[in-house]
């Protein structure tokens, strides 16, 4: 069974084994619970930042303005089907400014 807030246990998990990289978080929308769950995150960590674009539909992950990871699925839906992400070959501040040009 899923936990109800699975959002927040996400961000935890990535807060403890992760402190002191800093997380981009590239999305079309966020539900209530989920913009609750980074708010909280936001105020303990601050090693967070989430960017809205309706230009796709899958997230994208970016981690220390270095790595950018496509995400297929929303990470509330993780464990419940098969789930995949992949490392994109691109830089953060190119692939930020190419988004930036389309919006």
């Amino acid at each position: 069974m899923q936990p109800k807030h699975y959002n927040a246990i996400v961000l935890a998990v990535a807060h403890n084994k992760f402190k002191d990289i800093k997380f981009m978080i590239i999305t079309q929308s966020t539900s209530k619970q989920l913009k609750l769950d980074i708010e909280k995150y936001k105020k303990q960590h601050g090693n967070l930042t989430i960017r809205k674009s309706n230009k796709f539909h899958d997230r994208f992950l970016i981690i220390d303005k270095n790595i950018v990871y496509h995400l297929g699925a929303s990470l509330k839906d993780l464990g419940k089907k098969v789930f995949a992400f992949s490392k994109i070959d691109i830089g953060s501040f190119e692939f930020i400014e190419r988004l930036d040009k389309r919006q």
